[in-house]
């Protein structure tokens, strides 16, 4: 008898569904443990990249204000020269700074002849080429920002600081610096986050809030314009849901508070626990308040 007749069947090579199962559930758990890792690292990097971009726009709108004499660029309205001159900017603060985030060919392309300007050659908001995206004015955790969207920014200016041109006519808005900013620059906000859709309910800006960065959307703390809240009122938003009412407001994609660029060229996170005058006197060039650390 041949005795290989008596051994053992071989065992087929492959899973049980058992250990398949066991697998599956132990990847699921390795998932689960990794993802809030990954999320940290990359919201990390978001936030880096976001202060780059607030980094760079603070530093242009000092370099572009060296250059003309100390005059701060206006929330909307003709510069360096408010009055009718050849070779005018037109548009708002981010329309008036490109030169200086190395956008001067983009710049140069607007040009038009505009009557806002005396009918001369003019540098114009109404010049730039739809599509036209800027990197450094999207911050990469916005997600309401897409990528067919022309023209929108994740950040605002600071009406307090640069002020729009109405009341007192195209440009009034135009300010000495550091002379106007009285309460220090190291103490006063110029730019801040401003998510570009989240509040899609108001109409207060154009193309239904949307913040369209060459002319006047990306605004908060006008308080020149009737609809911009001062105060306490004034207090950011973290990660918000769209409400009417609320689009006037700087808010954050990020979590725990909002980025904002100072005066001195400096960008510092501000914790969402800090009390909503304090954020205002953050925002108010020249009121003289006390800023609580």
């Amino acid at each position: 008898m041949d005795i290989r007749s008596f051994s053992s069947p071989r065992r087929s090579k492959g899973f049980t569904l058992i250990e398949l199962l066991v697998v599956i559930a132990i990847i699921a758990v390795l998932i689960g443990l990794l993802l809030p890792a990954v999320q940290k690292v990359r919201e990390a990097a978001n936030r880096m990249s976001c202060t780059n971009n607030l980094k760079q726009i603070a530093l242009a709108t000092i370099s572009v204000t060296d250059t003309n004499n100390g005059k701060l660029p206006p929330g909307l309205g003709n510069y360096p020269s408010r009055q009718p001159a050849a070779g005018n900017g037109q548009g708002g603060v981010l329309f008036h700074i490109l030169t200086y985030i190395e956008q001067d060919s983009l710049y140069k392309s607007t040009k038009i002849i505009d009557d806002r300007n005396g009918n001369l050659d003019t540098f114009s908001q109404w010049g730039v080429p739809n599509p036209t995206r800027i990197k450094a004015y999207v911050c990469p955790s916005d997600g309401h920002a897409s990528p067919e969207d022309h023209g929108l920014a994740s950040y605002a200016y600071n009406g307090q600081v640069f002020g729009l041109s109405y009341p007192g006519g195209w440009g009034a808005g135009n300010k000495l610096f550091p002379a106007s900013i009285t309460d220090g620059t190291s103490n006063t906000i110029f730019f801040t986050e401003k998510m570009t859709k989240a509040y899609e309910a108001d109409g207060w800006a154009p193309g239904g809030n949307q913040n369209y960065w060459p002319d006047w959307g990306p605004c908060i703390a006008d308080t020149a314009d009737a609809g911009q809240p001062s105060g306490a009122a004034s207090m950011f938003q973290v990660q918000p849901k769209a409400r009417a009412g609320a689009g006037n407001r700087a808010s954050s994609p990020h979590s725990g508070g909002i980025m904002a660029a100072f005066g001195d060229g400096s960008v510092r996170f501000v914790n969402d626990g800090v009390q909503p005058l304090n954020w205002w006197a953050m925002l108010t060039a020249k009121g003289g308040e006390t800023i609580t650390p």
